[in-house]
């Protein structure tokens, strides 16, 4: 069996790495920083590294932030080093790349599913493209043509659901996987062509703000201070310029990486396609990690959430999946400590990742919890002089506005049958925050055996259930995890964001931005519906039993 490469060899990676970063071109905090990943990955060499669990994941994150390097290089002019870096990072990106497929070939070859068919992926992976790439080529965008825009993305989804049915009652082998693979990537590549979301013109701006020294907890992007720095063009796209920095400090950090390399929107679109790539990797790393059927990887290469809201309308999510990602692949080695500090830079992504925590800390053993405060002190500390402006935009977010919510629509409504209308949002907030605290505790309570990935999804399922604003592209994680729970519910649940688009019908009719309750009970009621079922429902074995987890929220689990 092919080993992983020596921890030397990592180690000279990472020397070659700093030199190929030191030219004066780059400024000091970047040179830093990858200098710094590239020491942190490169650490990371696989303690078995002739052992039967070497998947070479290790090696591929040491190459890619050579390759990083290599493209920082190249555009400041320094050819030599980018050309040599890159032979030597080409190198170890290979050499990884026949670790991992060596693992996938082995547990393709030991699926222990029923030997069935495995062609109807073919027809149905066509479907997939050509629906989006018919929503690629469509003229404007969601809120033009919401019909034409919902109608394609609920095609994706149906396809997206067929292709799951397939490799969930059968064994996948290895060329049925290359398939899932393939059409997952052109997938994502395809989608790059979609129009993107408003939310990276708010990445540029706060980029471009920390790389200018000035602090977003302080000054928004409506500020001339901070519209000088861009575009009117971008700046003028901003949605609520009014609002300081809404996103924690590992958020802000990451779209100043991304404008210190990438400058401009053209940045945040690569990273949002190559964070879905690099999350389809790492879910099949867990899978394989975790002894699940690779062939459920189809959950991630194929989910609308990933392909239409990361690679195409890139949201920032992904970066916060990525992470969560990161952390359970590390606690299913064994790295509890990493592991929490992993998903801990994801909850400083954004804060829906914080209901992971838990389950990682059960796993490290409490007496770790100090690392959670520690890492996210040391990244709030930069930005420290805003005070209590470092939660305010976030606190006004989570507590006074509300779109497209799961369950909030339905209180709301009961709110103001029995409360004056000063009173319905403060009610309201008090009951999601009982039902978030009660759901959390009902599935904690209820764990069981479940493994960390499983236990990961259910907790976040029921935060994203209680939240008054529920987007699409909020659901992510629960795109990047749902190989790891057997739920029809989630499946439906992320191959439906289709319907989120036919809120832009009342929205051209009276011309500004607002909620339909219709669509709104259309997007969550089936998936609500089905957990319901497969929560009070008759209890299912699993296919291969002690592998794959039961339905989410199943109480026989």
């Amino acid at each position: 069996m092919l080993a992983p490469l020596p921890g030397w060899v990592h180690g000279s990676i990472t020397v070659l790495l700093m030199i190929a970063l030191a030219p004066p071109f780059l400024q000091a905090w970047a040179r830093g920083g990858l200098a710094a990943g590239g020491v942190i990955a490169a650490s990371r060499a696989p303690r078995d590294a002739n052992g039967p669990r070497a998947s070479g994941i290790s090696e591929l994150a040491v190459a890619a932030w050579a390759g990083i390097a290599v493209f920082i290089a190249w555009r400041g002019g320094a050819l030599g080093p980018a050309l040599g870096l890159a032979a030597l990072t080409l190198g170890l990106a290979l050499h990884g790349l026949r670790l991992f497929a060596t693992r996938l070939r082995a547990a393709a070859a030991n699926d222990v599913g029923p030997r069935r068919s495995w062609w109807p992926l073919v027809p149905i992976g066509v479907v997939a493209l050509a629906a989006l790439t018919a929503l690629a080529a469509s003229d404007g965008t969601w809120r033009e043509s919401p019909r034409l825009f919902s109608g394609l993305l609920l095609g994706l989804g149906a396809a997206f659901l067929a292709g799951l049915w397939v490799v969930r009652t059968r064994a996948i082998p290895l060329p049925a996987l290359a398939w899932i693979l393939a059409v997952g990537v052109a997938l994502n590549l395809i989608a790059t062509g979609l129009w993107h979301s408003d939310d990276v013109y708010r990445y540029e701006v706060e980029g471009r703000q920390i790389l200018a020294g000035q602090n977003p907890y302080v000054i928004p992007p409506a500020d001339p201070r901070a519209r000088a720095l861009v575009a009117d063009a971008v700046a003028d796209r901003v949605n609520h310029p009014h609002m300081t920095a809404i996103y924690p400090p590992m958020g802000l950090l990451v779209e100043a990486g991304v404008q210190a390399v990438l400058p401009g929107t053209l940045g945040f679109a690569t990273l949002a396609c190559g964070g879905v790539l690099a999350a389809i990797v790492l879910a099949l790393a867990l899978l394989l990690r975790t002894g699940a059927a690779p062939g459920l990887i189809l959950a991630v290469a194929w989910n609308p959430v990933l392909t239409v809201f990361g690679s195409g309308e890139a949201h920032n999510d992904i970066v916060m999946a990525l992470l969560v990602l990161v952390a359970l692949l590390f606690a299913a080695s064994g790295r509890a400590a990493s592991a929490l500090v992993a998903a801990t830079l994801a909850v400083l992504v954004k804060p829906f990742a914080v209901v992971v925590l838990p389950a990682l800390l059960t796993r490290a053993g409490w007496r770790r919890w100090w690392l959670v405060p520690a890492t996210a002190g040391l990244l709030y500390l930069p930005f420290a002089a805003a005070g209590m402006g470092l939660f305010a935009s976030l606190l006004t977010f989570g507590g006074t506005m509300h779109y497209h919510g799961a369950l909030d629509p339905l209180v709301r409504s009961l709110a103001r049958l029995v409360l004056a209308s000063d009173q319905v949002e403060p009610a309201v907030r008090v009951v999601l925050l009982a039902a978030l605290v009660g759901g959390l505790a009902w599935v904690w309570l209820r764990r069981g055996a479940a493994p960390t990935p499983t236990l990961a999804v259910r907790l976040i399922t029921v935060l994203l259930l209680c939240l008054p604003t529920l987007h699409p592209w909020y659901l992510t994680v629960v795109a990047v995890l749902l190989p790891f729970a057997r739920s029809w519910a989630l499946a439906v649940w992320t191959a439906t964001v289709g319907v989120y688009w036919l809120h832009g019908i009342e929205m051209l009719a009276v011309g500004e931005w607002i909620e339909t309750g219709w669509v709104t009970t259309v997007a969550h009621l089936p998936a609500i519906g089905l957990m319901v079922f497969e929560i009070f429902g008759p209890p299912r074995e699993a296919r291969e039993p002690g592998k794959l987890p039961f339905p989410v929220g199943s109480a026989h689990a």
